[in-house]
């Protein structure tokens, strides 16, 4: 089991420690030292205030924010978690990821998605409605470009006449790409080219309306997801054991539970073929986030590396 958690952006808290630099820094720090394996963040670029003050979340640049914490860390893995791809032209993208890779040292993995929030599509001039064609359209752009030193492609949105990305991608032919979400179609791009998945889980009908996905309510359920897409992975002649899955329990323990009980829930996940998890800790300070991490690199990590 791996685990990793995406960096929670407060700017009104506490004086706006989750937010400083210098904060950041450390809080990958200690994580790294604490038997973290990733950090991610997350894409939204022009959200609105509905969204934010209905329970949405501060965002920052991803790439920018992965190549500050890269430079902060020097084994731990950056993530997006997830990137909106049709927000951007697929050659930017790219390029975006290509530096995030270099600049940590193969250290980048990315989370892709096809986004959710109409008023982010339209602040951005993006196509709602169109953002199934343009994300499997940007996909083949960007992993093309990472294999072609003389890219050729013509498209429905894009088009390219020899196009080089230099420099390349340390880890190659590129990061590993995984895919982000719960619908049949999602599922159906990981068991086809994706390194992994990342379902949404809980949240009920509501959560589920707003992200335009179909709700994963219990653990049941995501097991037998996780055994479909292994099929569906079997018959596109893929290993299935070559697909991480990142997913946290829908049988939350309680915030007293005992070391024993949180290593026998990651047993559960493991065998239901989870290999990538959240750690949690609180966000009601950030020193007590800190020690959090900590109390994990010396009860957790060690008895399930």
């Amino acid at each position: 089991m791996r685990f990793m958690f995406e960096y929670p952006l407060h700017s009104e808290a506490e004086g706006g420690a989750w937010i400083s630099p210098t904060n950041i820094a450390e809080f990958a720090r200690v994580a790294e030292a604490s038997g973290v394996d990733g950090i991610a963040l997350t894409d939204h670029p022009a959200p609105s205030k509905k969204w934010l003050d209905s329970g949405g979340h501060e965002t920052l640049d991803p790439f920018v924010g992965l190549g500050f914490l890269a430079a902060a860390t020097t084994t731990i893995r950056v993530l997006t978690s997830l990137c909106v791809v049709p927000y951007r032209n697929p050659f930017l993208t790219a390029k975006s990821m290509t530096a995030v890779d270099v600049l940590s040292g193969g250290r980048a993995t990315f989370v892709l998605g096809t986004g959710y929030l109409r008023s982010e599509f339209a602040a951005l001039g993006v196509d709602f409605d169109e953002r199934n064609e343009l994300f499997d359209e940007a996909v083949d752009v960007m992993r093309g470009v990472w294999a072609d030193d003389d890219f050729q492609y013509e498209g429905r949105h894009f088009k390219a006449l020899g196009v080089v990305m230099r420099p390349q991608p340390v880890q190659r032919p590129h990061p590993p790409l995984w895919l982000g979400g719960n619908a049949g179609i999602v599922r159906r791009r990981v068991a086809r080219w994706g390194a992994g998945w990342q379902p949404l889980l809980g949240g009920g009908p509501g959560l589920a309306r707003t992200t335009r996905t179909r709700p994963i309510e219990n653990d049941a359920q995501l097991a037998a997801l996780i055994t479909e897409l292994k099929g569906w992975t079997e018959d596109e002649g893929r290993d299935p054991a070559s697909i991480d899955i990142c997913a946290g329990s829908l049988s939350p323990l309680p915030r007293d539970a005992t070391t024993d009980q949180r290593i026998d829930q990651l047993g559960r996940l493991a065998e239901m073929g989870v290999t990538w998890t959240s750690v949690p800790f609180s966000q009601e300070s950030f020193g007590r986030a800190l020690e959090d991490l900590r109390r994990h690199g010396e009860e957790i990590a060690p008895a399930v590396s």
